[in-house]
């Protein structure tokens, strides 16, 4: 197995996203160009709870240029049912096929704008029963489904577990999964994902992943943050974490009758990361060493802020933007911006760096909380920043 192993291309999930982004558009220019294309069909591999479906919906943009179908949810040969039919006037006998509705709206949008992309994403696409393994092939080689061709402009892509456990050192994991043959193997390019803390770290600062998860990774050494992110459960029945579990917990972190119950706390905290790290996590919890948002806002302290490490003001200045933009929008307001503004003159340049990057690269900032975006931007302090980042990606 560890042979094996050393020989896969593993990659992050956004160098698999920019490879697709990049291929899709080339693609799309030969298709408007007239020119023919042997268009690619990538099948995303990895551990589950990566965010392989959160990161291509991100890619695409548009919740009208992307339809997602869980193929393990689905009945065998439901994306296009045969329907036996007989024509009236003729007596003839014929067999249509009912395209899956999703399908068919994401078909509609693609006939009517053709020349953007849209995509058709088949989310654990080897699960599916035998009666939907064929096709599931048809979609991933030939673009088009029994009965219904798709418009040039909708690519497939595929997502999934492979067959066998190669992405970490668990000795038995068993993945009930449709093994590709030889031939569908060869059509098809594989892309295998391999978990990276940086690149989830940076997606839970920019979507509000609760403070406490955020502060509790983002300290830990890299190898202590894979081990985190992705601990498999040790029984059948069991829980383990995946980073969309630990996404998962914000919801419970953030209801104060949960929270603020020792009992519930850690109810949920089991189920959602398992045993193991649901300790740790909760130690970290229960020892008062956990970051509070509100008192660095309320009690401005520079010298205790100076002193936090670098992935305590990254959850800080993610986690407050909440606050701060509330804040703004009261009557009575109580001065977060400004605190908020001077923290973020620390000469931490990695946390300011990873901040700018995060929320302000990416628009997160104008676009959810537009009140601190304005007010940020009237401050030169902020507008130097701003200059600073925008030379570093010249």
């Amino acid at each position: 197995m560890a042979e094996d192993k050393k020989q896969q291309n593993f990659i992050s999930l956004n160098t698999a996203l920019k490879l697709i982004k990049f291929d899709t558009d080339f693609q799309m220019q030969e298709i408007l160009a007239g020119r023919p294309t042997d268009k690619h069909t990538f099948v995303l591999y990895s551990l589950p709870g990566v965010g392989k479906t959160q990161g291509i919906r991100q890619m695409v943009g548009d919740p009208q240029h992307i339809c997602v179908i869980d193929i393990n949810a689905e009945f065998g040969g439901s994306l296009a049912m045969p329907i036996s039919h007989v024509d009236e006037k003729s007596q003839t006998a014929q067999v249509l096929h009912a395209l899956n509705a999703s399908i068919r709206k994401l078909k509609e949008h693609a006939i009517k704008d053709p020349t953007t992309p849209h995509f058709l994403f088949l989310d654990e696409f080897n699960r599916g029963d035998e009666f939907m393994k064929q096709t599931i092939m048809q979609l991933l080689l030939e673009n088009r489904l029994p009965g219904n061709s798709l418009p040039a402009n909708v690519f497939v892509i595929g997502a999934g577990n492979t067959a066998e456990n190669i992405f970490s050192d668990e000795e038995v994991v068993e993945n009930d999964v449709n093994e590709l043959d030889t031939a569908t193997r060869d059509r098809i390019n594989p892309l295998f994902i391999q978990l990276e803390p940086k690149e989830w770290l940076d997606w839970a600062y920019a979507n509000e992943v609760a403070p406490e998860v955020v502060d509790f990774i983002g300290s830990k050494s890299y190898n202590e943050q894979r081990q985190l992110l992705y601990q498999p459960s040790k029984s059948a029945d069991g829980t383990g974490a995946t980073p969309r579990s630990w996404t998962r917990l914000s919801s419970f972190l953030a209801d104060p009758a949960i929270k603020n119950d020792p009992v519930l706390l850690r109810a949920a905290v089991f189920s959602m990361i398992g045993n193991d790290c649901g300790e740790q996590f909760l130690t970290y919890l229960t020892t008062g060493d956990s970051l509070d948002i509100f008192a660095l806002l309320e009690k401005p302290d520079q010298a205790q802020f100076t002193s936090l490490s670098t992935g305590r003001k990254m959850a800080f200045f993610s986690s407050a933007l909440r606050p701060v933009e509330q804040d703004l929008e009261s009557e009575a307001q109580r001065g977060y911006a400004q605190i908020f503004l001077d923290y973020l003159q620390t000469n931490d340049q990695t946390a300011i760096a990873r901040f700018m990057h995060t929320q302000v690269e990416t628009g997160v900032l104008q676009q959810r909380y537009p009140q601190t975006n304005l007010y940020l931007r009237k401050d030169p302090r902020f507008m130097q920043l701003v200059m600073e980042m925008s030379v570093n990606n010249v």
